[in-house]
């Protein structure tokens, strides 16, 4: 018997760090390791925030830009999403950290599926485009922080 657990991001926990969003991913790795069924993690992305366009719906906006109806804003959206050429060095290294400390944690039980191969318009959730921009690892076991997660 399979498990299939979705750890989509819950956006209302814009809020966190970089380092407090990995420190929560590397949190998950006990609960996925001691369940007594094998646990596939799927619908999870490198991104931490819901900025991508449509994610919330067409024409809803974002949480952490504080255009989603009834949010605080937390920061600008610019260069967290879109077309993989705006993102700073130091964003393609924390999704770099944020993916393998969730690719690390959910191996812990028996693997994980990223969602998804390909976006149109938000290469940090598109697997094809951390591929392409060095964010995820051409074999996914390779490490560039093997012990982010301790």
């Amino acid at each position: 018997m399979n498990i299939s657990s979705d750890v989509v991001h819950h956006f209302q926990e814009n809020q966190r760090t970089n380092a407090q969003h990995i420190q929560s991913a590397c949190s998950w790795g006990s609960s996925l390791s001691s369940f007594s069924l094998w646990v596939v993690v799927g619908e999870w992305t490198p991104a931490a925030t819901d900025c991508a366009k449509y994610l919330n719906g067409r024409g809803k906006g974002s949480r952490y830009d504080g255009s989603f109806p009834g949010s605080t804003r937390v920061g600008s959206c610019t260069g967290l999403t879109g077309s993989a050429s705006t993102f700073s060095t130091a964003y393609k290294t924390f999704l770099r950290q944020y993916w393998e400390a969730q690719t690390s944690t959910f191996e812990q039980g028996q693997g994980w599926i990223q969602w998804a191969w390909k976006t149109e318009i938000a290469d940090e959730w598109s697997y094809q485009a951390g591929l392409a921009n060095g964010w995820i690892p051409q074999n996914p076991t390779t490490r560039a922080y093997p012990t982010i997660c301790g």
